[in-house]
């Protein structure tokens, strides 16, 4: 039986996980700047940033499975929370609850910080999983962004 690993990334897992960026951006529809991707790694791991990239990775063969970034950010009004992002997991091992247990480390982490309240926004392409999963979480429905390019 595979064991499945919830860690904070490392120099060995770039290459993978910036596959995993590259095929997140190719499912939004939005360009991947890698050299800006490798860049923003870079700093994280030479700071002590109030930012992660927690991966999943596959013991028996370690094997990045998944990835997500949560991030502790501060409101105009000065209102600590934290947000999630970039989060997917390998299409052939969706369903398996990787992107849960990732999800509970990132939690997991914001709880560390003293952070009480954790926002994600999601993709409408992208929802109906999503949606599941966070609801199953107890993630509710604030509000919805619409936007307009011109």
């Amino acid at each position: 039986m595979t064991m499945i690993n919830i860690r904070e990334f490392s120099e060995n897992d770039v290459e993978e996980i910036t596959e995993l960026m590259k095929k997140l951006c190719l499912i939004k529809g939005r360009e991947f700047d890698e050299n800006r991707w490798r860049e923003s790694l870079r700093r994280k791991k030479e700071k002590d940033s109030l930012s992660e990239v927690i991966v999943a990775y596959d013991d028996d063969n370690s094997t990045i499975l998944g990835m997500g970034q949560c991030s502790i950010k501060t409101s105009d009004n000065g209102f600590k929370f934290g947000y999630i992002s970039n989060l997917i997991v390998r299409e052939d091992r969706r369903r398996a609850g990787i992107g849960e247990k990732i999800i509970r480390k990132m939690i997991e982490y914001f709880r560390e910080h003293r952070i009480h309240s954790i926002r994600i926004a999601l993709e409408p392409k992208l929802r109906e999983g999503a949606i599941l999963l966070f609801t199953k979480l107890g993630f509710q429905e604030m509000l919805r962004i619409y936007e307009l390019k011109i």
